[in-house]
């Protein structure tokens, strides 16, 4: 009998193991959907683009959260959205079958609500129990918005302190009343224009600065733009401030600052800084901030690199060298860089080149080419080129022409001591074989003179002779 009442004691307690076991398997399979955190499904996570996560549940493989878009403001007794779409990423949460609806309904039913604020379903979506983030991304059109206008944003998040918890029923998807301040509102240069090429040193050009307001829901007050330019540039007839009543939501601005490029500003880049101060109101609150923009304007000096021919022979003799000379100056601000001197034609060296070098400004020197040809009678067609660089690089070339005649001497014999320098054109003396008149009587004169003499000096001898005699007889 004892051993009955055992067997049937064992029996009970046997069966209220597995009905217990039983009933927890059946507790856990419908509450393991069911995920929420220790604050009650609000955390209040405020993602780098202005979304607030306000609160969330996942129940019945549904993910529910309610968001709030900082950036939007809400339209009052707007409760439908033009276009709405969001999907999964990645993180612990992730779409069940191959395809995830979502659905939204704008949650702003309380009075006095000012940002955008509305609900977010996943449906078919799986936890894997592993961690608590979520990523999506989601676009709409909301009704104040322009028909070309999407919000888009990719939402991340750690909902952290996840735990299983029993779907009472109990939840609420009501959102925290307060709302944190919307994102800062900052004022951005869209684009800016000088002229649309490099400003050349000495000349007056107008900067157009085209600005906006990077805020969708704050409009902007009580704007102050102070500009401060590079020590190349000034601001002529006009201060460097400006102010700007207002500046709407989105809106955008653009203001011409009239500028001088001065001769003294090196070629290259100058640039012109931008403070803007400016006042808003959030949430009841005026609050100042500040934003700055640095505009970058490339300078260029004019070039004044000159050159000029200042030795040309007018004409060589066959197979002599004659000189060309070159002379060039830097009348510019700017160095110049990799000058080359080249001479090309029909002359006996035409592969002549002259690396000259790096030019600074106000510097000059000269380049000196030899010229010969053997082409009797022929004429020398030749050019010299020069090329160089400013300092972006930017290749500038000068060509200068000329032309040298040679000396048709293939018809004469030429004495081996004849100047070949003596002018060619020169006419030769006519030989005549007779004497002419006054030749003859020119020989008459010399003859009648040379035998006066002659006789003359026949008869003083002659005396002489007989006076010596007479001084012998005596």
């Amino acid at each position: 009998m004892k051993r009955i009442i055992s067997l049937g004691l064992a029996a009970l307690i046997l069966l209220g193991t597995l009905t217990g076991v039983l009933m927890s398997a059946v507790y856990a399979e419908e509450t393991s959907d069911a995920v929420d955190d220790g604050t009650g499904g609000r955390p209040n996570i405020l993602t780098s683009d202005g979304i607030l996560i306000e609160s969330y549940r996942y129940t019945n493989r549904t993910l529910s959260l309610v968001l709030v878009d900082t950036n939007v403001s809400y339209d009052s007794g707007t409760t439908e959205f033009k276009e709405f779409y969001a999907a999964l990423l990645t993180g612990n949460f992730y779409p069940k079958n191959s395809s995830i609806t979502s659905v939204a309904e704008v949650k702003n039913d309380e009075p006095g609500e000012k940002n955008l604020r509305y609900k977010v379903e996943f449906k078919d979506v799986s936890f894997d129990s592993n961690g608590t983030e979520v990523k999506f991304r989601m676009y709409y059109k909301y009704p104040s918005n322009s028909d070309s206008d999407f919000y888009e944003y990719v939402v991340s998040a750690d909902l952290s302190r996840y735990t299983p918890t029993p779907d009472d029923g109990s939840g609420s998807l009501e959102p925290d009343p307060t709302v944190p301040d919307p994102a800062t509102p900052y004022i951005l240069v869209q684009n800016y224009d000088y002229g649309g090429s490099d400003v050349a040193a000495g000349s007056d050009f107008s900067l157009n600065v085209n600005f906006y307001n990077t805020s969708a829901n704050i409009t902007l007050e009580n704007i102050i733009m102070k500009v401060e330019p590079t020590t190349g540039l000034s601001i002529t007839g006009a201060s460097n401030t400006y102010y700007i009543p207002t500046l709407e939501k989105k809106g955008s601005m653009t203001k011409s600052i009239p500028l001088k490029c001065l001769t003294s500003a090196v070629a290259g880049n100058e640039s012109v800084h931008i403070t803007f101060s400016y006042e808003y109101v959030a949430n009841n609150t005026r609050q100042s901030r500040s934003s700055e923009e640095t505009i970058s304007i490339p300078i260029a000096q004019v070039e004044r690199f000159e050159v000029e021919l200042t030795e040309i022979p007018t004409m060589i003799w066959p197979g002599d060298n004659a000189n060309v000379v070159l002379n060039y100056v830097n009348k510019g601000r700017a160095d110049i860089y990799n000058l080359t001197a080249t001479i090309e034609g029909n002359i006996d060296d035409p592969n002549q080149v002259q690396n000259l070098g790096n030019i600074k400004a106000g510097d000059s020197g000269n380049a000196k080419f030899s010229i010969s040809s053997s082409e009797a009678g022929g004429m020398i067609s030749a050019v010299i080129t020069v090329t160089y660089e400013n300092e972006k690089g930017d290749v500038s070339t000068i060509t200068k022409n000329f032309t040298c005649e040679v000396y048709d001497n293939s018809g004469e014999i030429v004495d081996p001591g004849f100047d070949p320098g003596f002018d060619p054109g020169f006419e030769p003396i006519e030989e005549d074989a007779g004497m002419r008149w006054w030749q003859w009587v020119l020989f008459g004169i010399g003859c009648l003179a040379v035998g006066g003499v002659s006789g003359t000096w026949s008869f003083l001898k002659t005396k002489l002779k007989r006076e010596e005699a007479d001084d012998e007889d005596i």
